[in-house]
């Protein structure tokens, strides 16, 4: 909505100087400095659509629908046919905020996390060891990243690496779902 009226405003502003450039030219008494200042304030609103634009984007992550970790649930959604993201994170860790910030809230990956059939799940090793340490206590280090993802084409799950990359994330979902 912001972005369509900004751009409708930098097109109202630019038009407004076309009809004063040409009204000038047909000898009316049009300030001069007028026209660039009109121009100066199309281009000012318009630079401000492409950030708000650019900042929507960034913010899409904000849409995904976590759960709290179910383990016990996650082959019941598999044989479902759904794909299941586990995300095991902690407050403290710099790399869980790392993968949290440079790639779990990335648009591409926030469009495949979206993406059809895809239930998400998370814990945080901060508040729910005791949830979390039963099922993943012997494969994941307290505090660690950790992320796995579960599909109908990958029934037991593939850990992904430590260090995520939107590919790591984005190959993986694909592959859990058979494409």
């Amino acid at each position: 909505m912001i972005l369509t009226l900004s751009i409708l405003m930098t097109l109202l502003l630019v038009a407004a100087m076309v009809a004063l450039i040409i009204a000038r030219t047909r000898g009316k008494p049009i300030p001069l400095a007028v026209i660039p200042v009109i121009g100066l304030m199309a281009l000012m609103v318009g630079s401000a659509s492409f950030f708000v634009h650019r900042a929507s984007g960034e913010q899409d992550y904000r849409e995904l629908l976590w759960q709290p970790l179910a383990a016990d649930k996650i082959p019941m959604l598999v044989e479902s046919g759904y794909t299941v993201f586990v995300d095991l994170h902690s407050d403290w860790c710099m790399p869980c905020q790392t993968n949290r910030a440079g790639v779990l809230h990335r648009p591409d990956v926030v469009n495949t996390l979206m993406s059809g059939k895809v239930v998400l799940m998370q814990a945080n090793w901060s508040q729910e060891t005791d949830l979390i340490a039963p099922f993943y206590g012997k494969v994941a280090a307290p505090g660690a990243p950790f992320n796995k993802v579960y599909g109908p084409a990958l029934p037991t799950g593939k850990v992904l690496p430590g260090e995520l990359t939107e590919n790591d994330v984005i190959v993986a979902i694909h592959k859990a779902k058979g494409h």
